[in-house]
């Protein structure tokens, strides 16, 4: 799915109108960035004012977005030292995307899950996997987008394309 960086050229585009949208699809930003725009912070501060905690759905896509940058910026360090980005990008992936049928919400095996271990899951999976593919697909993406080494851009976008693709695969079965 060549469109994924398109995608990303349309969103940056359509963010200059709803800042919100850059916590999306501009990763590279420290989670507490202090900028004027709606970011990290103006969010903790939307959610102290209303103490309801978020529904598990969303609490699930945030932790799969926070962990796929923690995966990109892994990749770009690994890169950067001489080892094999791509290998470990690809691991992670094949936990992300297993074959389906998909017995439960797939999660990276060597990053911590997002909810207590032996609890059931709060939500149906099927309801989540998608959204969680999509949404570390489009990370992937900004980072592929923003880097200027061909061969590690190359890699981010190849699996940014198998995580959308897998995540419109979910989404069309179900329709």
């Amino acid at each position: 799915m060549a469109l994924t960086s398109q995608t990303i050229q349309l969103l940056r585009i359509i963010a200059r109108h709803r800042p919100e949208l850059w916590d999306l699809i501009h990763p590279h930003e420290p989670v507490l960035a202090g900028r004027s725009r709606l970011g990290a912070l103006g969010r903790l501060a939307q959610v102290a004012l209303n103490p309801q905690p978020l529904p598990p759905g969303e609490e699930l896509v945030a932790a799969a977005r926070y962990t796929a940058r923690a995966v990109a910026e892994a990749a770009i360090t690994a890169h950067a030292t001489g080892q094999d980005a791509r290998r470990m990008l690809f691991e992670v992936v094949d936990d992300w995307c297993p074959p389906r049928p998909t017995p439960k919400i797939p999660w990276p095996k060597k990053w911590p899950i997002p909810w207590p271990p032996g609890e059931p899951y709060p939500i149906d999976p099927e309801l989540v996997v998608p959204s969680m593919q999509a949404e570390a697909g489009l990370v992937f993406q900004a980072f592929a987008y923003g880097i200027a080494d061909e061969e590690l851009s190359a890699s981010l976008s190849e699996v940014s394309d198998r995580l959308i693709d897998a995540a419109l695969q979910v989404q069309n079965t179900a329709s």
